[in-house]
């Protein structure tokens, strides 16, 4: 049996897989080609010349050979169509061509390009001394070292001032009064006076507080039975006090309190020659509005009614006061 024949039955079982290998060949040259740009591109600037090719080509020896044979291949699909066997044998033929010539530019271009490279003269190594670090007692006094650990930090705003004191000063306007003796009872008129004070008080989270005042209104005496007189009044009242103060923002407030306690009076009316030191009961009802100059000063203009209870021969008697409170906390 001759070699032909045999050659020509080998093409016809492997003509069904010509097609798929003829597309890989494809895609493997095209992937050759983008190769060896990239190694020309790696070649440095002062070559001129491309890499020349070795002058014999590729010999494989039996070793690879054996080893080129015992690639595995994939099954062979089944094909109902034998119109391409006739040109079998031509395909085949192109195919062991363009495997060669792979083979061959493998071998050839694979070597990679000289790179020139310029010689840098090495410099001789100077040692450094290093920094020596210096004790904790000889830190100089105005280093700024942090310490090794930081504890944790704070943000919590500070808190509020716990006491206050605030003093006061404002317009006093007496109501009428009763002056009564032997004779009867008879209105008694007085003009405006001024009110000073000062009071204490201990602060609570809530805004509310209670407290102690004390305070002195002094104001004259203008008629009595229609009569025109004189006489210095006086009135000493104190006693305690709770408050609360709610707040509209960071800066305003406003500010209600109650107090009650003991008024130490003094009246004078030289028509009658009267002139009187006595006590009696004393309570006050106070609306301001607070502004907050921090958390420590504050001012507020205020407004209060208070009153007394009788005493002695003087009846019952009402107070309007208008006036600037200043506080300072601590």
């Amino acid at each position: 049996m001759s070699i032909r024949p045999i050659r020509f039955v080998f093409t016809l079982l492997l003509a069904p897989i010509c097609t798929p290998l003829s597309a890989e060949l494809d895609e493997i040259e095209s992937r050759m080609d983008q190769l060896l740009e990239r190694l020309n591109k790696m070649e440095p600037s002062n070559s001129s010349q491309p890499v020349e090719a070795p002058p014999n080509p590729l010999e494989l020896s039996s070793s690879d050979q054996d080893e080129l044979a015992s690639i595995p291949l994939p099954p062979l699909p089944f094909h109902n169509k034998t119109s391409s066997q006739p040109e079998a044998p031509k395909v085949f033929d192109q195919l062991e061509t363009r495997i060669d010539n792979l083979l061959r530019r493998l071998n050839m271009e694979s070597s990679p390009p000289t790179e020139t490279r310029t010689q840098v003269t090495k410099q001789p190594r100077v040692d450094v001394p290093k920094p020596q670090k210096l004790s904790k007692s000889e830190n100089p006094p105005n280093s700024f070292a942090l310490p090794d650990e930081l504890g944790e930090q704070n943000f919590d705003p500070p808190p509020l001032p716990k006491n206050r004191f605030n003093f006061y000063l404002g317009l006093s306007i007496p109501g009428d009064s009763v002056y009564s003796d032997t004779s009867g009872n008879h209105d008694t008129e007085f003009g405006n006076g001024f009110e000073l004070g000062l009071d204490y008080n201990r602060m609570f989270e809530d805004g509310s507080y209670i407290g102690a005042f004390v305070e002195g209104k002094f104001f004259d005496t203008e008629s009595i039975k229609g009569t025109s007189t004189t006489g210095n009044n006086r009135l000493v009242n104190l006693g305690f006090t709770l408050g609360q103060n709610w707040d509209f923002s960071e800066l305003l407030a406003l500010k209600t309190q109650a107090s009650i306690g003991a008024s130490i009076t003094h009246y004078e009316i030289e028509l009658t020659n009267y002139s009187v030191n006595s006590l009696g009961f004393h309570y006050s009802f106070l609306a301001g509005l607070e502004f907050k100059w921090n958390e420590y000063w504050q001012t507020s203009l205020y407004y209060e009614f208070d009153g007394r209870s009788s005493a002695d021969r003087m009846d019952y008697q009402s107070f309007h006061q208008v006036g600037l409170e200043a506080g300072i906390g601590f």
